[in-house]
């Protein structure tokens, strides 16, 4: 995987982080930590998602065992396609993505996510963006 793959892999982990650390703390569990998307296999070419319960999650089925449910399996879709591509996927994948209304999340936790997935370069502006 080429370093600029890498650069999106550490940005999306850095996203996951602050989702995991605010509001209900989606992608953390006190036991197990906080999920992550990872590489592995020949050469470390082979993109996983590690969750929080399920373990090694294969991110290019349609639904594997992700612990999160359909939204964030959505979102872990969109992310997948960004470390892939570059492109800008947030929504790809339904459910809104980062934008969705449906999270649960204080709206100031949500801008602060959204803040950092603009940082990194995840989000390009506002909804639909």
């Amino acid at each position: 995987m080429d370093n600029r793959k890498i650069d999106r892999l550490v940005a999306v982990n850095k996203i996951i982080n602050e989702i995991a650390t605010r509001g209900r703390k989606f992608f953390y569990t006190k036991n197990k930590g906080t999920s992550y998307f990872y590489l592995a296999g020949d050469k470390r070419k082979r993109l996983w998602f590690w969750d929080k319960y399920a373990g090694k999650v294969n991110p290019y089925q349609v639904y594997d065992k992700c612990s999160e449910g359909g939204t964030l399996w959505a979102l872990i879709k969109d992310f997948k396609e960004f470390i892939l591509t570059g492109n800008h996927t947030n929504g790809n994948n339904g459910y809104g993505g980062l934008y969705c209304p449906h999270w649960g999340y204080p709206e100031e936790d949500m801008k602060a996510i959204r803040a950092v997935a603009k940082e990194v370069g995840f989000l390009k502006g506002e909804a639909n963006g």
